[in-house]
Formats: structure tokens, C-alpha cells, sequence
């Protein structure tokens, strides 16, 4: 027997269904919020944010097969994220001359530590040579009071796509919650947020494995894809000493100087 899940909680005001699965309009329940944080967590030093873009624009050459941004969709949207990121234009054209014959493929790795105990941490790398990064990271690990453990079971993972409509397509037709659900039901998100209902700003939660397929297809469906990513969101989050804290924070440095770190994901509030 279906049950209607929407009707017990006050935090979901929407709820329609597909298959056996609700679309759920979400209104700050403790996943996003847990999203938020996360988030907040990965953006670092100018240098180790452009070295991101740098991974991602090449990422895009390697999975769309080509280093031209007219034929390949993945690669626009990096470069008008690195421009919305102040890359300069000379750097991008760069990165796009390194990478477009290279032969050599990126792979993602996941790298799990506990640190100090109460610390529970997701690292994802880009490299095609992660056993060596490893083995280069473990001293550093080690010695700052960290270890490798399984941690995924703290976790909640999804994939999150943040986009934007041009709502001037609605004036005569659905409004843009109303769209926004229709799309997640035909393209297989499993919840949705509008950001800013002014400004077309719409987020979309899926099963990471469907994250391209339905960062694609919202894309053909008329969406501008500001962001998609694995996210993953901490079942219980601690409160650090300001002593503690300072010290996880200097950790945090050392590691994104780890050749190939792309996101970091932990529990700390």
C-alpha cells in the first residue's frame, strides 16, 4: 500500500508522485540544510579553487570527448562557471590547450578519515595516479591526528544540480514550481527547491547515478546549469572547541595542498 509521506511532515508543502516515489518541494528540512553546510565548507584559497576549475574544464574535454565548447555542453558550462568565478579568460584558454590532447585520463577516488576521533571526513580526487597521492598524503595525515576508516555510513549521499530558468517562458503557461515538478517527474529528481522564484533559481536532488543524464536533459529542458555534484551530507554534525577548531582548520589547508583534492564533506558544524 502506497503511503502519502508528504501529509506527516510539516517540512515538505508539496508532494506528487512518481511511481511509487514522492517529488518533494522542500522547505529547509535538516538534508538541505546539511547541503548547506557541506557546501559552505568546500570553497578555499583563490589558487585551490582555480586548480578545481582547471580539473573540472578537463573532466568536461574528457567525458564530452572534446575540447570544443560548441560541441560539447559540458564543457560551456565549465567555462561560463570559471568565468562567474573570475578566471581569467587567457587561464581558461590555457587549461583548454593543456588538456585537449592529452591522453592521459583523470579517474574520481574517495579517501574517508577520522580525525581526532569525533571528525568524520569524505576527500574526492580527480588523478590518474591516486595510489601515489596516498602514499604522498599519509605521513601528513597521520601526524595532524588523522586516520583512513570507512565513514560512509555517517553519511547521506545525492547528487544536487542548481540551476536557473528563464521564467519570461512562463508568463503563459505553468508557474515555475509547477514546471519544476513536471521536470523532476520526467527526468528522475527526487526533490526540488525554488532558490529564488524571481530569478528562475531552481535546485534538484536526484540518486547520484542519473546526475549527468538529468543534468542533461534539464539543460534541453531550457535550464542554465549553474552546479552539479555528488554531495555528501552528515547524518550528525559535532561542535569543535575554538582550540580544536583551529587546529581542524589548518588541517583542512594542508589537505586541499593534496595534488587532485576536489571536494571535502564533513561533520563539523
Amino acid at each position: 500500500m502506497l503511503r502519502n509521506v508528504c501529509s506527516f511532515s510539516p517540512h515538505l508543502r508539496k508532494c506528487v508522485f512518481q511511481g511509487n516515489q514522492p517529488i518533494r518541494k522542500m522547505a529547509g528540512h535538516s538534508k538541505w540544510a546539511n547541503i548547506k553546510h557541506t557546501k559552505a565548507l568546500k570553497d578555499g584559497a583563490r589558487a585551490a579553487l582555480f586548480s578545481k576549475i582547471s580539473r573540472q574544464i578537463r573532466m568536461a574535454i574528457q567525458e564530452g570527448n572534446s575540447a570544443d565548447p560548441a560541441i560539447n555542453s559540458l564543457l560551456r558550462t565549465e567555462i561560463e562557471r570559471a568565468l562567474k568565478q573570475n578566471m581569467p579568460s587567457g587561464t581558461i584558454q590555457n587549461t583548454l590547450n593543456k588538456f585537449k590532447s592529452s591522453k592521459i585520463q583523470l579517474k574520481k577516488y574517495r579517501l574517508d578519515i577520522r580525525y581526532k576521533r569525533i571528525v568524520y571526513m569524505i576527500c574526492i580526487f580527480y588523478t590518474d595516479n591516486f595510489s601515489g597521492v596516498k602514499m604522498d598524503a599519509t605521513p601528513m595525515i597521520k601526524k595532524a591526528g588523522g586516520e583512513f576508516m570507512d565513514v560512509g555510513n555517517l553519511f547521506e549521499d545525492f547528487g544536487l544540480i542548481e540551476t536557473k530558468y528563464d521564467t519570461s517562458k512562463l508568463l503563459d503557461g505553468p508557474n515555475l514550481e509547477d514546471k519544476a515538478t513536471n521536470d523532476a517527474i520526467e527526468f528522475g529528481a527526487e526533490e526540488i527547491e525554488i532558490v529564488d522564484n524571481g530569478k528562475g533559481s531552481v535546485n534538484f536532488l536526484c540518486n547520484p547515478v542519473v546526475l549527468t543524464t538529468l543534468s542533461r536533459n534539464l539543460e534541453k529542458s531550457g535550464y542554465s546549469i549553474e552546479n552539479s555534484e555528488h554531495i555528501f551530507s552528515p547524518m550528525n554534525v559535532v561542535k569543535l572547541s575554538p582550540e580544536d577548531q583551529k587546529a581542524y582548520d589548518v588541517f583542512i589547508e594542508k589537505l586541499r595542498t593534496i595534488p587532485g583534492l576536489e571536494d571535502i564533506y564533513d561533520n563539523v558544524e
